[in-house]
């Protein structure tokens, strides 16, 4: 099948300047997959969502959810690193959160927040390929398995069928976490994700694009789904310029800042220019969750990443490298709060969605209990992630007296935070609780799941 180009540029070119690839964008092939046949079968009906952030690096836990009740976190394990009772945000009289953290507290005071310490997977490598790797496909065993297990979840569920935009990431390459033999859109460069060429070359390759399935014999069924993954490139273009998300500046209703700093002009947080990249991610996740139509039609799940967590030299106390980090995410936490909730300065008036939304995170593993010779962290072992949403169970797990009995902060090679929960524990939970994943599928969205055992581990962090 041939196709004559419409304009003097070509598609290959186009993509490119577009930050994509066709493999990367969801047109490896025009032929009927799994996932697709599956999609036809039994099209979605949940209109829950998800939106999460991966911490790259291996966030300290134990310097992010401070173990205060624990004797172990002291001035000797931590000399440049520890963070006095005094100074920290108290949870429930043994754990308490850094300082820099201090925007999750209205989070946490709704009861909207749940903060869940030590989670991990037993037999971490410490390396950041396989301990990234494993977080996202799901399957410890498999450190070189590039296929996530929110793909399965999406293909087992058919999250796909019929929706125009299912799964949207912002970040620089797709996450292993939605990869699979199909793909989906991610968005690179959220001001560069358009056309290069102005009028009227860009009608002429938006209707090039357009045609692109109109030859195929014999998949009339099929092109819906077709075109939902990606073979109309233009109507996904078109649909996202639609959204003028460059435009889009919902502000908080009390101080009147910018929810989502991502230039000089929406700064008035005062964070580093370097913050920017990440709550300009944030925005477009955010705003892709709220463009949906209200129906199963939308985009249901939306993501991006968070780097600069490998804190070996110079982490910081109360200031320093995590500790900026930390503050961008807990103002990102509480943005997302005010504005999926409706209650931003914001002249679209989204429907709210809050109370349908669950946003969490992820990072590959914690940091050493005591801090090396360089004032940071070493990789090491279980770490902490946080979960909010309307439908959140809020408060802490497995950081009080009996959830941090004595010893595990070195309960690992006598170096490492032990783990109490599997992290697949917490996301199967998530999966079937909030999105609505059958309970069948447990053991295809994660193998193994119920010969290890691992339904024991889970926590109640959804109201049911």
């Amino acid at each position: 099948m041939q196709h004559r180009s419409t304009c003097s540029c070509s598609r290959r070119s186009f993509l490119r300047g577009c930050g994509l690839t066709l493999t990367g964008f969801g047109v490896a092939s025009l032929f009927p997959t799994p996932l697709i046949r599956h999609a036809l079968a039994s099209p979605a009906t949940s209109d829950r969502r998800l939106l999460f952030v991966f911490l790259r690096g291996g966030n300290d836990g134990i310097n992010a959810v401070i173990p205060h009740g624990d004797g172990d976190y002291n001035l000797t394990r931590r000399p440049t690193l520890y963070v006095p009772p005094a100074s920290a945000i108290d949870l429930n009289g043994f754990a308490s959160l850094h300082p820099a953290l201090a925007d999750l507290v209205d989070v946490y005071d709704a009861g909207e927040l749940a903060v869940v310490h030590r989670v991990g997977y037993a037999n971490n490598t410490r390396s950041h390929f396989d301990g990234q790797r494993i977080w996202e496909n799901g399957d410890p065993a498999q450190s070189q398995l590039f296929e996530g297990w929110l793909y399965r979840y999406i293909r087992e569920s058919a999250l796909a069928a019929g929706a125009d935009l299912p799964v949207v990431t912002v970040q620089s390459t797709p996450p292993v976490l939605v990869r699979g033999e199909e793909r989906f859109v991610n968005i690179a460069n959220p001001d560069g994700f358009s056309y290069v060429v102005g009028e009227p070359n860009r009608s002429k390759l938006a209707a090039g694009w357009r045609g692109i399935a109109a030859d195929l014999v014999g998949l009339e069924r099929y092109r819906p789904i077709l075109s939902q993954t990606g073979v109309k490139l233009a109507d996904t273009l078109d649909e996202y310029a639609s959204w003028d998300q460059a435009n889009w500046n919902p502000q908080d209703p009390d101080s009147g800042w910018s929810l989502f700093p991502v230039s000089a002009a929406t700064n008035q947080a005062g964070f580093s220019p370097a913050s920017y990249e990440f709550f300009g991610a944030l925005k477009v996740a955010a705003l892709a969750l709220l463009e949906s139509d209200g129906t199963a039609n939308g985009t249901r799940i939306a993501g991006t990443q968070l780097g600069g967590w490998d804190t070996h030299n110079n982490q910081g106390q109360i200031n320093g490298t995590q500790a900026a980090r930390l503050g961008w995410l807990a103002y990102g936490f509480r943005s997302l709060r005010i504005v999926l909730s409706g209650a931003a300065l914001d002249t679209r008036s989204y429907a709210p969605i809050w109370d349908r939304t669950l946003v969490v995170t992820l990072s590959e593993f914690g940091r050493t209990t005591e801090e090396n010779g360089s004032g940071g962290t070493d990789h090491a072992a279980a770490s902490c992630l946080f979960a909010a949403g309307g439908m959140v169970n809020g408060g802490v797990y497995n950081c009080d007296p009996v959830g941090w009995p004595s010893g595990v902060m070195f309960g690992v090679e006598g170096r490492y935070l032990l783990e109490q929960t599997d992290y697949r524990a917490v996301f199967w939970e998530i999966l079937r609780d909030h999105m609505g994943a059958g309970a069948s599928t447990a053991d295809t969205v994660f193998a193994g799941y119920t010969a290890l055992g691992l339904g024991a581990q889970e926590l109640g962090l959804i109201q049911v």
